[in-house]
């Protein structure tokens, strides 16, 4: 071999063994990289003699003729790895700033009988464009003399006889030395590597990638990193135990590691091209590997599913949307689909948000992942003061606020796994923000995967809105509700909020046990919406004696709609300590729990509120004194009542307001009067003068009727 000293460039004797070696050199404008000469140019710039070289010119190759070959490596990565997964060649050039050492040439055996040119691997990120690693070989050209339109040379690291090769095989060994310079690059800047090494393992298993090839790449790879923290044994260890992973048995995959490393999806689908290059699919025409890739048989349903705009067809409408790929009529889109070995047959549709991963594996079933991850992005810039004015207005109790920011920040560190016990927020006033506050929620996580529900839809035996959500409001603000239903509400939360799975009837479908990781959030404007058992550990509860504040709201909801308020919100949960957070645990006691306890424990509240609402004797009143009417609902209604305060707890619930110190007529100085409709007429009055106009039970005509 004729060894090279790097800085020579393009001269007699290298361009000598080029000649030899059957390479077509042809000269072209000095300081262009780029040619954009036609081939009857290139053809008349055609080197055949050694003197013919011109220092005030450049030189290129062009490569096809003579069976040339050029492997283009424009990365330090895919240079620094080359001679792992390239054979020896003769000739190797490039920029000097390289080394000359960005290209290869070869000769391949068969080329004429190929039909492939120019194969480029992309792998664009934010911070270059430039290649991977690319294959040049039907007419195209690569420089080798000259200089560059940024001053730099082109200089020869060696120049010898080139190596022989087929162009299966120099395809493959690109697409592996392409793989394993993602690899390297991704591991360099990613942690911790524990998981970025069982990542690449199983995308390696899932794209069949030869467990050979792939225990190389992990070889390199970890010779290469020299990584002090690394264990090479461990690592791999996670490769074989990849490859051992039996069906039915879920691994990661390429999503996965995406959302783990920040590719963006361009990066996704360029390392599907350098997979399919190893694994022999890049033969196949780049649009059906796509197609097979979005199309999926469900055999519950008997349709196929296609992932890309997430419906549901026959195999006639299949056919007719993707004919226009499959032009020479050889086959109709599902017969090629029918027989490509990477198809897809799924069982039946799931919810996963623990995993990004499209098709996942459920008691041995390959299921259809509906998950949807929201789009937002967490931007830690964004003032979030507002948002903490709001929690700290409707929940001024340190305690307490820290604890309702722990129940919503470690669900979203951890979607797709349930908090053991639910929140109930309750004010005694109308819109005071509660719901305001959930909506941030629903912002970063996605409306369709948290949902706003009524207290009728909670109580349906269907349970539909279980089947895809992380979260859901019940939203009991407006809703009276019977004992009967408080009761009933109850007994149904107590599965479902605690349990994995429960038996859901879906529109169309069987009855039938499906797993669900929804967490509940209950707001409610009644001291008394939910019936409670004593010593009951499902629920956090906190009453707000908050008031409207209009001001505080403006800003709230300006922040929210203009400002992106939701994205500092994430953010700030994201970074949250919840360490101490037990998600398995019971809800931190409060003493509004007790209360709610206490208060939904007596019928009489029910009573009231329910006659209250239908305007029923003698609940139709304006003015009302729990003494005349604990007298009258022990008589006349016959409710298990025996407290004065008891009488008084169920009309602040339905809305009273209490007067203090009233002088009535027939029934006693210091009387409490409670306005029960028409408040602004009476709430500005003195004692004195509400008390005198108060009308007893037992001297009301209507009454006596």
């Amino acid at each position: 071999m004729q060894e090279v000293r790097k800085e020579y460039e393009l001269n007699k004797n290298i361009q000598t063994i080029l000649l030899q070696n059957d390479v077509f050199i042809f000269k072209s404008e000095q300081g262009k990289k780029g040619v954009t000469d036609s081939n009857t140019v290139r053809l008349k710039n055609q080197i055949t003699a050694t003197d013919d070289v011109r220092p005030d010119r450049n030189h290129n190759i062009w490569t096809g003729k003579g069976d040339i070959a050029d492997v283009d490596l424009d990365i330090p990565e895919t240079r620094e790895l080359a001679d792992k997964f390239l054979n020896p060649t003769g000739v190797e050039f490039g920029r000097s700033k390289h080394g000359g050492r960005s290209h290869r040439l070869f000769k391949v055996l068969d080329l004429e009988k190929k039909k492939h040119t120019r194969i480029p691997y992309t792998f664009r990120d934010s911070n270059t464009d430039n290649t991977i690693i690319e294959l040049r070989a039907h007419n195209h050209y690569t420089m080798c003399g000259g200089r560059y339109d940024d001053g730099d040379t082109a200089i020869f690291n060696k120049a010898d006889k080139l190596a022989e090769i087929t162009w299966d095989q120099l395809h493959k060994q690109v697409a592996l030395l392409g793989i394993a310079a993602v690899t390297l690059r991704t591991v360099r800047v990613s942690h911790p590597h524990n998981e970025i090494y069982k990542h690449f393992a199983s995308i390696f298993k899932q794209y069949k990638m030869d467990q050979d090839d792939a225990e190389k790449i992990f070889d390199v790879v970890l010779e290469t990193n020299n990584c002090s923290n690394c264990k090479l044994s461990e690592r791999k260890g996670q490769l074989k135990a990849a490859y051992k992973q039996e069906k039915g048995q879920t691994i990661t995959g390429l999503p996965t590691l995406a959302k783990k490393v920040k590719w963006e999806a361009n990066e996704i689908e360029d390392f599907k091209k350098l997979l399919y290059g190893v694994t022999g699919r890049h033969t196949l025409p780049a649009f059906t590997n796509s197609f097979v890739d979005q199309i999926v048989y469900m055999k519950k349903q008997n349709r196929y599913y296609d992932l890309n705009d997430k419906e549901m067809y026959v195999s006639d409408v299949i056919d007719v949307t993707y004919a226009k790929d499959f032009k020479n009529g050889k086959y109709t889109p599902l017969k090629f689909w029918k027989q490509h070995p990477d198809r897809k047959v799924a069982t039946d549709f799931t919810y996963k948000p623990a995993t990004p991963e499209r098709m996942v594996f459920v008691e041995k079933k390959l299921m259809v992942n509906i998950y949807e991850e929201h789009d937002l992005q967490p931007n830690s810039k964004i003032d979030t003061d507002v948002y903490y004015g709001l929690l700290k207005h409707l929940i001024p109790h340190d305690i307490c606020r820290h604890h309702f920011l722990d129940w919503n920040s470690w669900i979203l560190q951890n979607k797709g796994k349930k908090v053991r016990h639910g929140l109930i927020l309750q004010s005694d006033e109308y819109q005071l923000g509660k719901g305001s506050l959930y909506d941030v929620m629903r912002d970063i996580l996605g409306r369709v995967n948290a949902k706003k529900i009524e207290l009728d839809q909670a109580l349906d035996k269907g349970k539909g809105y279980l089947v895809n959500s992380v979260m859901v409001l019940i939203d009991e603000a407006k809703s009276t509700g019977s004992w009967q239903e408080k009761q009933q509400l109850i007994n149904i939360m107590k599965t479902i909020m605690t349990e994995g799975s429960v038996g859901i009837r879906q529109l169309y479908k069987e009855y039938a046990e499906q797993d669900t990781c929804t967490n509940y959030w209950i707001n409610t404007n009644h001291r008394d919406a939910f019936a409670l058992p004593p010593n009951e550990v499902r629920y956090f509860v906190y009453f707000s004696e908050a008031k409207r504040n209009d001001a505080l709201l403006k800003d709230f909801h300006n922040a929210r709609y203009n400002q992106d308020l939701a994205a500092g919100v994430y953010a700030d949960m994201l970074a949250r300590d919840v360490s101490k957070f037990d998600p398995l645990g019971v809800a931190p006691h409060t003493i509004y729990r007790d209360m709610m306890t206490k208060l939904a424990d007596r019928p009489v509240n029910d009573y009231v509120r329910d006659n209250y609402e239908q305007g029923v004797h003698p609940f139709d009143r304006d003015l009302l004194t729990t003494v005349e009417l604990l007298d009258w609902l022990k008589k006349s209604a016959r409710v298990k009542v025996s407290r004065e305060n008891d009488v008084a707890n169920a009309l602040k619930l339905v809305g009273g307001i209490r007067k203090r110190g009233c002088e009535v007529t027939g029934v006693g100085n210091n009387v409490n009067i409670w306005i029960m409709r028409d408040h602004d007429k009476y709430k500005n009055m003195t004692a004195k003068e509400l008390g005198s106009k108060y009308v007893g039970f037992y001297t009301d005509a209507s009454y006596k009727k």
